[in-house]
Parts: C-alpha cells; sequence; structure tokens
C-alpha cells in the first residue's frame, strides 16, 4: 500500500513520478501531442508540456536581414546587426541577453537580425561577448563609435539579469544618453528598480503571466506610471522562456523606431 500511495516505500518518489507523468500526458495526448512526447521519453514529456503552457518559439520572420559586422574591443567579441540599406551613422540598440551568451549566440538563439528587417527600424542591434564583465560605456560604446556608429543617444534591450542592467544603465547615463530601454522580465525587485531615475526614458517593461517575476514587473509599470514616466509593455501570456522574449520582440524593435 504504501509503495502505491509513494509516501513510506523507498520507491515512493518513482510513484508520483510515474503518476504524474500518466497525468500529464493524458492531456498531452488529448491535445494531440502524446504521441511525440511517448517517443521522446521524460524530456518529451517536459517539453511537450512546456510549449502547451507557455508556447513554442516562432518562427523567424522570411526576411532577408541585414549585414553584421564582427570586431573585437578588450579581446572580446562585438557583433553587430545592422538594418537592410543602412544609411549614413546608425544608433544602435545595445542588447543583453540572460547570463554570458555569447554575441554570436545571442543573435542566433533570437534571430533578432530577421526580427529588425521585418520591424522596418533603422538602427543596428549590437551583442558583446560576455557583457557583465564588459565595461560598456568606457569601452564598448566608443569603439562602436570608431566603428562609425551613432552613439550620442542608444537604446538599451535586456531580459532576466540582462533586463536588470539595461535598467540599471538607463538609470545610470540618464535620458541624455538613452534614448529608450526595453526590459523582459528583469531580475529586480521593485524596491530596488532605480524607478525616479527612468521616469525621462521612455520604457518598455513585460511579462509573461507564467513568470515568477510578473508581480514585481508588474508593480514597476505601475510605480512608473504614477511618477508620470511613458510606458509601455505589460503582463501577457508567457514564461520565463526563449518562446516569450522572441514573440515580445517584434513589439519592442517597434518601440524602439518610435524613439531612436
Amino acid at each position: 500500500m504504501d509503495a502505491e500511495r509513494g509516501e513510506s516505500s523507498p520507491h515512493g518518489g518513482d510513484g508520483r513520478l510515474r503518476r504524474r507523468a500518466f497525468l500529464v500526458g493524458g492531456g498531452l495526448t488529448a491535445l494531440g501531442l502524446g504521441g511525440v512526447a511517448l517517443a521522446m521519453g521524460p524530456d518529451g514529456f517536459r517539453d511537450a508540456y512546456a510549449r502547451v503552457v507557455c508556447g513554442g518559439v516562432p518562427d523567424p520572420p522570411a526576411v532577408r536581414p541585414g549585414e553584421r559586422r564582427q570586431s573585437r574591443v578588450e579581446n572580446r567579441a562585438v557583433i553587430v546587426a545592422l538594418p537592410p540599406a543602412p544609411q549614413g551613422r546608425v544608433p544602435v540598440v545595445i542588447m543583453f541577453p540572460e547570463g554570458a551568451e555569447s554575441a554570436r549566440a545571442a543573435l542566433d538563439l533570437y534571430s533578432a537580425d530577421r526580427y529588425l528587417a521585418a520591424s522596418g527600424g533603422r538602427f543596428a542591434v549590437a551583442a558583446i561577448d560576455d557583457w557583465p564583465s564588459a565595461d560598456v560605456v568606457g569601452t564598448v560604446l566608443p569603439h562602436l563609435e570608431t566603428q562609425g556608429f551613432d552613439t550620442r543617444k542608444v537604446g538599451l534591450l535586456g531580459w532576466a539579469a540582462g533586463g536588470a542592467e539595461a535598467l540599471r544603465l538607463a538609470a545610470q547615463l540618464g535620458s541624455g544618453r538613452v534614448a529608450a530601454v526595453a526590459a523582459a522580465s528583469p531580475a529586480v525587485t521593485a524596491a530596488r528598480a532605480p524607478l525616479r531615475d527612468l521616469v525621462d526614458i521612455p520604457v518598455w517593461l513585460g511579462c509573461g503571466e507564467r513568470d515568477d517575476r510578473a508581480p514585481q514587473t508588474e508593480t514597476m509599470l505601475k510605480g512608473l506610471k504614477a511618477l508620470g514616466a511613458a510606458t509601455e509593455g505589460g503582463i501577457s501570456s508567457g514564461c520565463q522562456d526563449t518562446a516569450y522574449r522572441v514573440r515580445v520582440l517584434p513589439e519592442q524593435f517597434a518601440f524602439f523606431s518610435r524613439h531612436l
């Protein structure tokens, strides 16, 4: 009996997992995903369940992206995705992904160059290797200027830890240097967010409703609105994952197009 209930038996944990897999598997079968999940095993169940709950990663736009330019500063790669047919010195949005993803992976994983081309935005998107240890203000921005980009006023874009960094850097530089900032599920509490220093900067702030950062993101949005800040974004369907971040890229790039 204990083994069946999964309480006293050393095999109880396995019993609970089997029952949970059966219940989840039944739900997935009803949605037409059970066969795929069964064929893939436990990881298949997890992935299929995540697609149902959180939504899948959308296919990137079927457009021809602009040129990519790669250079190095402080022995780290800087990769810039340009809009198609750029004219003159285009402004730049600095992208801060979650953690220390490489510059190439940050662009490839999210297809930022294709979303940029589809948006019609007249700005470039720059990704930096290991951004947490990079001196963005002291070395990266001057480097981009020498590469022919307009860095007088930049955009800042990040998610999770990168979203917190985008907000922090925007507050540090102020509206004289930052045209707009966008953060998806930023890893910062409302109490620690530099809200008062962001009042004069257009802010896009968003989060997936199944992300545990949704309440604090909503509190930050309300706080910014109460201070009179120009805000966009909000809480929408999704989780704290690549699928959500890719889904909101078109909205974020349209936001930057209006302010850069």
